[in-house]
This record gives C-alpha cells, structure tokens and sequence, in this order.
C-alpha cells in the first residue's frame, strides 16, 4: 500500500509539473520610455506553448552574397561564416524556433515565426558589424592633395554630372548614433559639442571638389552639405579619385548630421587606414541606461585586446580617436587623454533601448565575413496557419478517436485504464515541449499523433503478454506483473529505436524537421511514463479496491 501511495504522489507531481509549464502567466517587464525618459513597466502575459511560422505566421527573408562592391574569393568560406553569424544573431534576439538554413551555394533564407517587425529583422541579419578604433588625421593629408583632387575631377569630366548646389534643408533620414567612448579606466574626455560656422579649408582651389568640403574643429574633420553629399560620394567612387587619396589614409563618413549655422552638414573623416583594434577582441557588450548620457552600450574587450588597446592608446595620447562601424564614424572622435583597457561605452544619442540591445546584439554576435543583401522578404500571414490548425486538429481528433474506440472495444476494462493514462500521455508531452520552450508546427503535431500511437503500442505489447499469463493460469496479480515485467524489452527495444531515429532528424535536419523530431521525443518519454507506470499503477489501484479480483476485462 505505500508502494502505490508513493505512485500516486509521483503522478500528482508530474501533472502539477505540467500544468505549472502549460499555465499562461503573466509577466512584468521593463522598458526605457524615450518619450518619458523613463524606465516603465509592462504586463506581458507569457504563453507558454507558442506557434511555429506555419501556424501563427512571421517573416521570411531570403538573402545572398552582395558583390556589388568586389568579388568574393572563397564564396564556400565565406557563406559558411555567414550562416554562423545569422544564425547566433537571430538566437540572441529571442525567436522562438527559428529557421537559418543555407540554400545552394550563396543564399541563406531565415524565417522567423511570430515576429510582425520585417524591417528590424532585416536590418539585424544585414548588419556587417565591423568594429574599428582608427586615428583620425593630424598631418593635413588632404589639404596637400586637393588641387590633385580638382584637377582630376574636371579631367574626368565628373563635374559635369554635378548638379547645381541647392541651399541644404534638413535631411529627411533622422541623426544617426551619436557616440561618446568613456572608459571606465581610462581620462578619455568628452568633447564639446557646440559647433559653429563652417571654414574654408587651406589650399583650396576653388575647384569641384574643394569647395564643397569644409574644415571641421577637430583634426582630420570635415563636412559636406547634405545637399553635397551624393556628389561627393560619386567622386569619391571614382577609381581615379580614390588612388589620389593621401597614401595610409581613409575617408569615413560619420552616421550623424549637424546643424551648422543655419545649414545641415554631414561630417567627414580622414583616418589612418590602420585600425589601432577591430572588434575581434570585443567579447561581451550590454545595453545601459545613464542619468546623464541616456541609453549607451557598455562593451568588453578580453585579455588580449585590453592588452593592446592600451599600449596602441599610451602611443596617442591627446589624439583623436573615431569609433568606425561597418565604415561609418560614430559620432565624433573623443581625445585620448590617457592610456584605454577593456571596457567602454556607446552613448546612443536619441536612439532609443531597441536601437541599443539591436547593436549590443549584432557586436556580440560577430561581423558578417562578406556583405549580404535581401533578394526576399515576405510577411507570412495567419490565414495560412489558421488552416493548418484546423487540418491538424481534425487529424488529431479523428486518430486520437480511433485508437480510443479500438483500446474500448477491444480490451475492455483495461482498455479504459489505457485510454485514462493517454489522456495524461497528452497532458505530460505538452508539459515537456511548453517547459523547453518549443513551439508548435505542423510537423510537430504529425509527431504528436504519431506519438499517441506509440504510447497506445505499449499497452498493446503488455497487454497480451497479460493475456498470456492468464491463459496459461496463473492470478490476476501475477499475470498482472508478469505481463508487464516480459513486455519491458520489446518496449524499450521500439523506443530506443524510434529515440536515435528521432536524434538524426534532429541532428541533421532543419525546420520543420526538428520540429518533429522534438515533438517525437517529448512524446516518447511521455509514453514511456503514461504506459508503463501510470498504467501499472492503476491497475495496482483496482486490484487494492477490489481486493484480489479474480477475474480481468482485458
């Protein structure tokens, strides 16, 4: 009697377990408001079993390798790289169930079940992430060449294709990031903000090229109009143009605009090509809020970079230094007014804490090895997954029907103590899918269906074994036992092999296939417990309450 009064509390437990995972709960979470900056806090109610791309719809973005700047040399390689670094991204933004697969050799599609933001997971999936710490220029490296500069710009006839200037209005895109590197251990100062008029730069000749560029307060600084910026790019796309560049120099343009005078400008950067430190050395970096920079990203470099960084910084002390990402200047370049280690800080400007965690996120992840594109991006709507849900639970219903019928008619009472513990078999395989946080697809219902099967299969096996015994003439009580004792390895044997069958889809499938296999394998632990303890237990319960029947419906 205290061997069945342990089983029942081990039943008991195992259904308050499951019903805890399978219970919707509300939660609350905190966001910084920017209309309010503010922290706030939201109630989200958390559903536990969530539904994959097929039933509840999402996003589905095809992309591929953008040559467009240069070919790719080790295309292998190179999407390989790619695919990881899609793949850790799109984990670490909190999809449930996500699909990154490779197609043929230069595409990778990625679905995204129940997101309804397209653009913001393209633009995460797209982001190079390149992270560099480059010197800005102290020598005048760009006055010298400037009538070189003109005078090829009017021998290639570009200043032709030149527009006429038109007086610069407020862009229409918003002001990037704004940036501030504060180290912890570090007197890297924050400079002033406060711009003025704009001055001619010396050893202009007044040409095409020259004049519209205009001398900044900081060295290796300048700014184009926003009305410019297009036809200083087209110079600067030209190949000509760039080979007369200063020799050890580059030209970075910044994220941001400023308000200079009564005009918009964007600012320009001539940096020294060598990168003091990239972003190979980052290993940790976290969106923050400050009372008084506001949202910022605070990063970590490991041992190594920290190492580095800071003999590279010792060298440039009282230069500025601009923080480039995928080859734009963060915000204006700080002094460094003393040696930097490993840690840092990205002041977010106006962005808001989205904008903050979305580059946190893609800096941890990693930089994409070539540059990717979108060839296609669609929203999957839920009319799609409403029919599937239908389809599904009409299969369901029907199957989970005719095994029901079958195991009554044809066991019996013992039929009926089956067909109880399915009903707990289907309560314990949502419990274990809702408590590892797998998300339901249509595949995954096949695999459910198929898993009732199973766990009916074992009661099958069991049951004539019982039948056996009985004919042959022994008690309920020992057929009882012996049935279930000489069925064990037939079951085990069919569940183990269905197990490592369900382990290689898992392993070496993707999508929908890992999403059978996942439901196959909650399913068949759930079978192994439903039909081999839950069922044994109630028939040491029925046989405690009629106190040795003699006889059994089976």
């Amino acid at each position: 009697m205290s061997n069945l009064k342990y089983r029942m509390l081990g039943i008991a437990a195992l259904v308050a377990v499951s019903a805890w995972f399978l219970f919707p709960r509300t939660v609350h979470e905190r966001r910084f408001d920017r209309t309010t900056d503010s922290w706030t806090t939201d109630t989200v109610t958390r559903v536990p079993l969530k539904k994959g791309l097929d039933l509840a719809g999402g996003v589905h973005l095809a992309l591929e390798i953008d040559e467009s700047r240069g070919a790719v040399a080790d295309r292998e390689g190179a999407i390989e790289r790619a695919l990881t670094v899609v793949r850790n991204r799109i984990d670490e933004f909190g999809v449930a169930e996500p699909v990154v697969q490779r197609i043929g050799d230069d595409r990778i599609v990625v679905e995204l079940p129940g997101l309804d933001d397209p653009e913001r997971a393209q633009e995460l999936v797209q982001q190079s992430a390149f992270l560099e710490f480059q010197i800005t220029d102290k020598t005048q490296a760009l006055e010298r060449v400037l009538p070189r500069l003109d005078g090829l710009v009017r021998e290639r006839g570009l200043e032709a294709l030149t527009p006429a200037t038109a007086p610069a209005a407020r862009p229409e895109a918003t002001p990037g990031i704004q940036q501030l590197f504060t180290p912890a251990d570090t007197g890297a100062a924050r400079q002033d903000t406060a711009r003025g008029d704009t001055a001619q730069v010396p050893g202009a000749t007044g040409g095409s090229f020259s004049r519209l560029v205009q001398m900044g307060q900081i060295p290796g600084e300048y700014y184009v109009a926003t009305a410019d910026v297009p036809t200083m790019r087209r110079y600067l796309d030209d190949e000509m143009i760039r080979a007369a560049l200063p020799p050890g120099k580059v030209v970075r343009w910044s994220a941001d605009t400023a308000m200079l005078g009564n005009r918009w400008y964007r600012a320009m950067y001539v940096l020294d090509s060598r990168a003091i430190i990239t972003g190979q050395y980052l290993i940790d970096a976290r969106p923050t809020t400050d009372p008084i920079e506001g949202v910022t990203v605070q990063f970590r470099l490991n041992n190594e970079g920290g190492r580095r960084f800071r003999v590279e910084t010792g060298r440039h002390i009282q230069d500025y230094m601009a923080i480039v990402l995928d080859q734009r200047v963060m915000g204006r370049p700080p002094v460094i007014q003393g040696a930097i280690g490993t840690s840092g800080q990205i002041t977010m400007g106006g962005r808001d804490l989205q904008a903050a965690q979305d580059l946190a996120l893609v800096l941890r992840a990693g930089s994409l090895p070539v540059p990717l594109r979108t060839v296609e991006i669609r929203r999957i709507g839920a009319s799609l997954g409403q029919d599937s849900i239908d389809a599904g639970i009409m299969a369901s219903s029907i199957a989970v029907g005719l095994v029901i019928v079958i195991m009554l008619a044809y066991y019996r009472f013992s039929g009926v103590l089956a067909v109880t513990a399915l009903s707990l078999y289907v309560v314990f395989t949502l419990g274990i899918l809702a408590g590892f946080g797998a998300v339901l697809t249509l595949p995954g219902l096949a695999g459910f269906i198929l898993g009732i099967g199973i766990a009916v299969d074992a009661n099958v096996l069991i049951f004539e074994r019982i039948r056996e015994e009985l004919d042959a003439g022994k008690t309920v009580r020992t057929a009882i036992d012996e049935g279930f004792n000489h069925a064990m390895s037939a079951i085990v044997d069919a569940n183990v092999t269905t197990a490592l069958t369900a382990l290689v889809l898992y392993q070496f499938g993707t999508g929908p296939v890992r999403g059978f296999a996942v439901t196959l394998l909650a399913g068949i632990v759930a079978s192994m417990i439903s039909a081999i303890f839950v069922v044994r237990t109630f028939f040491l319960l029925w046989l405690s309450r009629s106190r040795g029947a003699q006889t059994l419906s089976i």
